[in-house]
């Protein structure tokens, strides 16, 4: 069995994020704490497992250094990744919806082409897509096929 521990994904508003994502997993958001990289924040769902989302500004870049990554400031923003990634959930949909409303983020239902599933983008590059039990009955309750 593989385990992601954390991963890093690099967005315009860090907290907006951390706190939109803690909100409809039940973690909690942090501003993360970095020497030389102001602004990033973190969603936390268990920290001694390192279980957690870091959300980097767009105009820092991590790089290799002689004592490992680090974060160097660019000039620029970057504006071309585009970042996706899947968490199973236990949210109720309404709620999703709900929280996804609060932060002013584009929601939908996507019954195929992957799904089923619940998108929410919570930048124009970054999408988290939320399956769950009572998702995928969506399916089923509508007699859609997959």
């Amino acid at each position: 069995m593989v385990e992601i521990k954390h991963l890093s994904v690099s967005v315009n508003n860090p907290e907006k994020a951390a706190k939109a994502l803690a909100e409809v997993t039940s973690g909690n958001a942090e501003a993360f704490i970095s020497r030389n990289m102001p602004g990033a924040w973190v969603c936390i769902w268990d920290e001694k497992a390192n279980h957690l989302v870091e959300f980097l500004p767009n105009e820092y870049l991590m790089h290799s250094t002689e004592y490992g990554a680090d974060f160097k400031k660019l000039e620029f923003k970057q504006n071309f990744n585009s970042t996706h990634f899947q968490l199973e959930v236990k949210t109720p949909l309404k709620d999703i919806k709900t929280i996804a409303d609060k932060f002013g983020l584009a929601h939908k239902f996507r019954p195929s082409r992957g799904g089923p599933l619940y998108d929410v983008w919570f930048e124009e590059q970054l999408l988290v897509e939320f399956v769950s039990n009572e998702i995928r009955s969506l399916i089923k309750q509508n007699n859609l096929s997959i």
